[in-house]
C-alpha cells in the first residue's frame, strides 16, 4: 500500500513539473509556442542617424570641396530629387561623404519631382536634382514668396518610345505634334500599320508630363487621357506601353537616361524625332532635338556661405562630369 502511495506522489510531482514547463512557454495572448521554436530576432528599422555608417577607413577617403572642407553627416544638407536621377546624387554624396552608396542613400530621400519641388518650396530640402520646374510649380513658389535658382549638370533627352514590334523607327516634331494633340489618330498616318495610336500620359507636376509640355505642345493643346491612360509612374508608363494590347498602338514618354539604364526592356525601341535616334552620342553632340538639362535646383535665397554652393561647385567641375560618366549620364558641357 505504501508503495503504490509513493508511487502516486511521485506522478503528481512530475504532472505538477510538466505543467510548470508549459507555462513558460505560454505568451500573455493565451496562444502556445512549441519549445522547439528557435528564437527570432528582428533588426530594427533602419534610419539615419547622427554619425555615418562608414569605417574610419572609408571616411578618410571624403573629397575635399573647393573651399577646402569636408562634407560630414552634421554638415549634410537635405537632399532630394528625381528618380531619374538618383542614382547620379546618391553616387556624388557616397564620394562627398567618404562611404559607399548603400550607406549614403540612408541619408539621401527621393520623392521624385513633384515632393522635391514641395519641399523645396516649404523650406523642407536645401538642394534637389531635377529637371526644371512646371509652371505650377514656378507659380505655387511665387505665391510662397520663393524663388528657384538653377544650375545645369547633366546633359539628356526626352524621349518616346513604342513596342519594338512597330514598323515606324522615327517620326517629325510635327508628326507628334499631332499625335500629342489627338489630330493624329492611327499609326498609317505616319507610315506604320493601321492601327489606332494609344498614347499613355503622366500625372500632372511629374518630370515627364512637364517634359511633354516643354517640348512638344502647351499644355492647352494636349488632349486630355482618359482615366486608364494615365500613369502615376515612370515605370508603369513603359510596362503599359508593352502590355498593351500586346503593345500593338501603345506610346509613350520619358527621360533618355530612365529608360536606357534604370527601367529598361526589351520589348521597347526609342523613337527617332526629325530622323535622330537619342542616344549617348546624339545627346552629347546636341544632334537630339529635344534635349533636357538636369538641374541642381536651390531657393535664390541660399546664403553666398552655404555649404550647398560649394558642393554645387564641385558637382560642376571635372568630378561631377567623372560621376555622371560612370554611372551612365551625359555631362553637361558648359563650353
Amino acid at each position: 500500500m505504501k508503495r503504490n502511495k509513493v508511487i502516486g506522489v511521485i506522478l503528481m510531482i512530475a504532472m505538477v513539473c510538466a505543467l510548470c514547463a508549459c507555462g513558460k512557454n505560454k505568451p500573455s495572448n493565451g496562444s502556445v509556442t512549441p519549445t522547439t521554436q528557435p528564437t527570432v530576432t528582428t533588426e530594427p528599422t533602419k534610419e539615419p542617424t547622427a554619425e555615418p555608417t562608414a569605417t574610419p577607413t572609408e571616411a578618410a577617403k571624403a573629397a575635399v570641396l573647393p573651399s577646402g572642407k569636408t562634407l560630414t553627416v552634421d554638415t549634410l544638407p537635405v537632399v532630394d530629387g528625381a528618380l531619374a536621377l538618383e542614382p547620379f546624387y546618391d553616387a556624388v554624396f557616397a564620394e562627398l561623404l567618404g562611404m559607399s552608396v548603400e550607406d549614403a542613400k540612408l541619408f539621401l530621400p527621393c520623392n521624385n519631382t513633384p515632393g522635391a519641388y514641395k519641399n523645396l518650396t516649404e523650406g523642407k530640402s536645401d538642394m534637389i536634382f531635377c529637371a526644371l520646374p512646371s509652371d505650377e510649380q514656378v507659380e505655387t513658389a511665387k505665391k510662397a514668396g520663393v524663388e528657384f535658382e538653377y544650375h545645369t549638370i547633366l546633359s539628356g533627352g526626352f524621349v518616346f518610345f513604342v513596342n519594338k514590334d512597330n514598323p515606324v523607327n522615327s517620326i517629325t516634331q510635327e508628326q507628334l505634334k499631332g499625335i500629342v494633340s489627338g489630330k493624329i489618330k492611327n499609326w498609317k498616318e505616319v507610315g506604320g500599320d493601321d492601327e489606332p495610336i494609344v498614347l499613355f500620359q503622366r500625372n500632372e507636376g511629374s518630370g515627364s508630363q512637364t517634359g511633354l509640355y516643354r517640348y512638344v505642345l502647351p499644355k492647352d493643346q494636349v488632349m486630355e487621357p482618359v482615366l486608364e491612360l494615365r500613369v502615376d509612374d515612370m515605370a508603369g508608363a513603359i510596362d503599359r506601353v508593352v502590355d498593351y494590347d500586346n503593345g500593338k498602338g501603345a506610346i509613350s514618354f520619358s527621360y533618355y537616361y530612365y529608360v536606357v539604364n534604370m527601367h529598361t526592356s526589351d520589348q521597347i525601341k526609342l523613337l527617332g524625332v526629325d530622323g535622330v535616334i537619342p542616344s549617348d552620342e546624339t545627346i552629347s553632340k546636341g544632334q537630339y532635338p529635344f534635349l533636357n538639362f538636369s538641374q541642381i535646383v536651390t531657393r535664390k535665397d541660399l546664403p553666398e556661405d552655404s555649404i550647398v554652393r560649394d558642393i554645387i561647385a564641385w558637382v560642376k567641375g571635372e568630378n561631377g562630369a567623372r560621376i555622371a560618366r560612370e554611372n551612365g549620364y551625359v555631362p553637361y558641357d558648359m563650353k
